[in-house]
């Protein structure tokens, strides 16, 4: 399996950027031993247009997988006031991709 580093997916988590496993290989050697018969399972059973969405949720630090369900909860719960219009270019002046991921 390929398990390079250069092949990673950045990412804000609690507002800071992480670098993720970009492989599926390299989301299966991010993940403690005894998870990856699981992942492994759930890899080779998702339907193939499924297979970058599982592989990513896979890729998530426990702490992301957390802000993401907490986030959902508040819609099903019918509270938007953390969701508005999205301002891009904020967003875009905001990225900084030439640091370390942290």
């Amino acid at each position: 399996m390929d398990t390079r580093t250069d092949h990673v997916l950045r990412t804000r988590i609690g507002g800071r950027f992480v670098d993720l496993p970009g492989t599926i290989g390299g989301i299966r050697a991010a993940l403690p031993e005894d998870r990856r018969a699981d992942f492994d399972r759930a890899i080779a059973e998702a339907p193939l247009t499924e297979v970058p969405l599982v592989a990513a949720r896979w890729g998530l630090p426990p702490e992301a997988i957390a802000e993401d369900d907490a986030l959902v909860d508040q819609l099903r719960a019918g509270d938007h006031s953390r969701f508005g219009p999205i301002d891009f270019d904020a967003l875009d002046a905001a990225d900084d991709v030439s640091g370390p991921a942290t």
